[in-house]
C-alpha cells in the first residue's frame, strides 16, 4: 500500500473529516478515529438515513473514544499525536481552541505533524456561522446554476462541497508528506470549504467578467452545444451531449435523421445551439419511441455520446459499473452493505481500506494497550474516570 507506515488521526465527524480519512485510509494509512465516548460521530445514526454515510465513510478505520474534554483524555490524545503523521480535524474551529488540539499545541508536541484544518469558511467575516454543505452551495453561486430556468433553484442531491473539502485536504496532505521527507517539519494544511466552492464556479466568474451576465441556472443541459441535455424515451431517460459536428453526423446518420443532417440551421455547433430549443424538441419527438436499450444498442457503438440516466438501484446492477470493481461490501451488525470503493487505481490496482466500520470505541484498548504501552489497570481506571469507553 502507498501510505503503510503512515499514521492518521481523525478528529472528524459527518462528511467533510471522514472523507479524508476514508481516502488515505484507501491508500493504505493507518487511520485513528477519535470519537467522543458515549455519542461518537454526530453520523453513526440519522434521520431516515441511518448509518448510510457514516458506514461508507469510515470503513478500515480504527475507533477509539477519549474524552478530549478531560484532561487524561486530553494526554492520551496528545501522546497518540507524538506517534503520528498527521491530524485531520473538521470540528468547529472554536472547540478545537477550547480543547487545545489545535496546530500550535500539537506542533509543540510533535514538529513533524502534519495537521490540516477542513473549515467552512475559514478566517474572515463568516469564519463563525456554521456551514453546511448546501448552504455553500448556495452561497458559492453554485445552487445558481443548478435547477431550472429562471429561478427553480436546488441543491445537489449529494454533499459535493464537504467532499471536495475533503480531496483538497488529502492533496494538501500529501504535498506537506512530501515536503516533510526534504525538510524534516510539518506544516499547518487549511481546507476551507467556501474556497473549495468556489473553485468549482472558477469558470462561471470568467464568463461573468467575459460577458458581464450572471448565467441561468442550466436545468439537465448546458448553454455550449446542441442536443445536449436529458431526453425522455419508452422506458426510462436517456442523456445525451452532443458537442461536435462529427457527432451530430454519426446521430443523425445512425438513426436515418438525414433531413436534420441536411437543414442548414443545424450544420454547425453555433447554429444548433442558436436553434436549441427547437432543435431538441424536435429531437425529443422523434427518440420517443426507443428504448434505452435500443438507443445504447445503436448509437454506443458509434462513439455517440449517450449514457442511460439510472436511479440508484439501476447503477448498482449496471455491467460497466460492476465490471470496473467500483462497488464493494462492508458488514455493518448482521448486513451485508455496498458502498463505493477509492476511485483511484495504481498500476492496474485499486487501493481500498480493508475492514467493516467500526462500532464506536471498539478499538480503544488495542490503540492504547499497543501503541501506547498503557496497563491493563491504567485502561481500567480511564475507564471507570469516563476518560475512556
Amino acid at each position: 500500500m502507498l501510505l503503510n507506515g503512515i499514521r492518521v488521526i481523525e478528529i472528524g465527524h459527518a462528511v467533510a473529516g471522514p472523507t479524508a480519512g476514508l481516502v488515505l485510509a484507501d491508500l493504505g494509512a493507518d487511520v485513528i478515529k477519535i470519537e467522543r465516548p458515549g455519542s461518537g460521530d454526530h453520523f453513526r445514526d440519522l434521520p431516515e438515513l441511518g448509518p448510510s454515510i457514516f458506514v461508507d465513510l469510515n470503513r478500515g478505520k480504527k475507533s477509539v473514544a477519549i474524552d478530549l474534554g478531560k484532561p487524561r483524555g486530553r494526554e492520551i490524545f496528545l501522546r497518540l499525536v507524538r506517534v503520528s503523521d498527521i491530524v485531520i480535524d473538521n470540528l468547529d474551529s472554536a472547540a478545537s481552541k477550547k480543547l487545545g488540539i489545535g496546530y500550535e499545541d500539537l506542533s509543540k508536541e510533535n514538529p513533524r505533524i502534519i495537521y490540516c484544518k477542513i473549515s467552512g469558511f475559514g478566517e474572515g467575516p463568516y469564519e463563525h456561522v456554521p456551514a453546511y454543505d448546501p448552504m455553500l452551495q448556495a452561497i458559492s453561486g453554485i445552487m445558481s446554476v443548478t435547477g431550472f430556468p429562471p429561478e427553480g433553484y436546488v441543491r445537489a442531491g449529494f454533499s459535493p462541497i464537504d467532499m471536495t473539502g475533503a480531496f483538497h485536504c488529502v492533496i494538501g496532505v500529501l504535498a506537506a508528506l512530501y515536503r516533510r521527507s526534504i525538510t524534516g517539519s510539518g506544516c499547518y494544511v487549511e481546507a476551507s470549504l467556501f474556497d473549495s466552492a468556489v473553485y468549482y464556479m472558477g469558470y462561471w466568474a470568467t464568463y461573468y467578467d467575459l460577458y458581464g451576465r450572471d448565467p441561468q441556472p442550466l436545468g439537465a443541459t448546458h448553454i455550449y452545444a446542441s442536443p445536449y441535455g436529458l431526453f425522455k424515451v419508452r422506458d426510462g431517460y436517456v442523456y445525451m451531449a452532443i458537442v461536435s459536428d462529427t457527432h451530430w453526423r454519426s446521430f443523425c446518420e445512425a438513426l436515418g435523421f438525414t433531413d436534420l443532417l441536411q437543414d442548414p440551421r443545424y450544420s454547425t455547433n453555433k447554429g444548433r445551439v442558436e436553434h436549441k430549443n427547437e432543435l431538441e424538441g424536435e429531437i425529443a419527438k422523434r427518440i420517443s419511441g426507443y428504448s434505452v436499450g435500443e438507443l445504447l444498442e445503436i448509437l454506443v457503438p458509434k462513439r455517440i455520446p449517450i449514457a442511460p440516466m439510472y436511479r440508484v438501484s439501476g447503477l448498482l446492477k449496471d455491467p460497466h459499473a460492476i465490471s470496473r470493481g467500483i462497488l464493494g461490501t462492508v458488514r455493518w451488525g448482521d448486513k451485508e452493505l455496498r458502498v463505493a470503493l477509492n476511485p483511484i487505481r495504481v498500476n492496474g490496482a485499486r487501493y481500498s481500506a480493508k475492514g467493516d466500520p467500526p462500532r464506536l470505541g471498539e478499538h480503544t484498548v488495542e490503540v492504547l494497550r499497543g501503541l501506547l504501552g498503557l496497563s491493563d489497570r491504567e485502561i481500567e481506571d480511564l475507564r471507570r474516570e469516563g476518560v475512556i469507553a
